[in-house]
């Protein structure tokens, strides 16, 4: 898929992803490469936690901003975290959509993927134009507040004095900008990973019901030209077979999702939920005329963005599976013999059963659950205020 590999390429420009077919000295300076880029953001999501702890002279305000940049790259940590460890699991998926039985077969699955694939795409290129322009007006906010020597683009605690000097002052500027771009580059990047392979998942499971109806469109075909009963026994056996091979093959590709991105999302959920109200906060107690203002606002849009486009997408994914067995009954499946109508009824019964995608017990993404987001928020904002 272009769109994977163009998600894998800019992972690698990032640091986060070594190409595939780099050995020797190439990976050995890809890793020093990509282990730097990891410890630049660690330190500053740890400069910035060990800020919080300096209680003295500091107004509520200051502390929620804060707070909430901390939140924001935590986040941003476990994606890559998730991202390094699961590296050869993503790639098996990435790969698999090209493999048998995903491989498309005919113009019409063809056509039946492209209406998903052009969702995905307009993922790729909207959201990252919203997400560069967020994290721009984010950064220019921060730097509008800079007051050399003294004030930083953003609140951290450092080993040494960078008022002494101006050089001290401004490589530690330049350093926090480096980090905030990097993590938002990454974040960006991660945040479309989720969201396309969910996508594709719902064009397969649509081919899915469209070879449903190939296959007892055939087999009505073949009972037509009076073909023998041993030909056409063999020929639904073998077909049916290839399906419920087919249904198998996705169930076990939205379980390897679900592994894989299970800790990214409860992590994801939860700040996300607290994100919303402390920025909720710290709006209401800011003039709109201000840069701060248009800084925290923007902030607030890419967590609504950021948490949506997953809900949304795996609602989808969802419903995409519900509707296999009203493509099975809208199909001619009575013109089955009594053995491959008993499969029917025994694939009916497990479509049946909604395939979600979730973290725990507890966490489901879903439009649903973003509601429920959207209110617990609004609980919070209410008892800060």
């Amino acid at each position: 898929m272009e769109a994977f590999r163009l998600h894998l390429f800019f992972l690698s420009i990032l640091g986060v992803w070594k190409p595939q077919g780099w050995h020797g000295i190439k990976a050995f300076l890809y890793s020093i490469y990509g282990s730097t880029v990891v410890i630049f953001n660690h330190i500053f999501i740890l400069s910035g936690i060990l800020n919080l702890t300096k209680f003295k002279h500091v107004s509520l305000d200051v502390f929620i901003d804060n707070f909430s940049q901390m939140l924001a790259l935590i986040v941003v940590r476990q994606r890559i975290i998730c991202v390094i460890e699961n590296r050869n699991s993503i790639s098996q998926i990435i790969e698999s959509t090209d493999k048998y039985p995903f491989k498309l077969r005919d113009r019409q699955e063809k056509l039946i993927f492209s209406k998903f694939s052009k969702l995905a795409k307009n993922i790729l290129i909207y959201y990252p134009i919203v997400h560069m322009c967020i994290i721009l007006v984010h950064t220019v906010g921060h730097i509008s507040v800079m007051d050399p020597p003294y004030a930083l683009p953003f609140q951290g605690w450092f080993p040494y004095n960078y008022t002494r000097k101006t050089k001290i002052y401004w490589a530690t500027a330049t350093y926090q900008l480096y980090a905030i771009f990097s993590e938002g580059s990454i974040d960006l990047i991660l945040d479309l990973l989720l969201p396309c392979i969910l996508c594709y998942m719902c064009g397969h499971i649509h081919i899915l019901r469209h070879r449903f109806g190939v296959m007892t469109e055939k087999l009505q075909i073949m009972s037509e030209n009076n073909e023998p009963r041993e030909k056409i026994d063999s020929a639904e056996r073998k077909m049916t077979a290839e399906w419920v091979e087919y249904h198998i093959d996705i169930l076990r590709l939205v379980e390897l999702v679900k592994k894989i991105f299970e800790r990214m999302i409860f992590v994801q959920y939860t700040v996300s939920s607290l994100l919303l109200c402390t920025l909720a906060y710290l709006l209401s107690h800011t003039k709109c005329t201000t840069m701060t203002f248009a800084a925290n606002f923007s902030f607030f849009m890419a967590m609504f963005i950021q948490i949506l486009l997953p809900c949304y997408c795996a609602d989808k994914l969802t419903f995409e599976f519900l509707d296999i067995s009203t493509g099975i009954y809208n199909s001619n499946w009575y013109q089955l013999s009594n053995n491959i109508r008993r499969s029917v009824v025994v694939i009916l019964r497990n479509t049946y059963q909604p395939v979600t995608i979730t973290s725990g017990f507890f966490i489901i993404l879903s439009l649903e659950s973003f509601t429920k987001i959207i209110k617990l928020a609004y609980t919070i904002y209410n008892l800060l205020e």
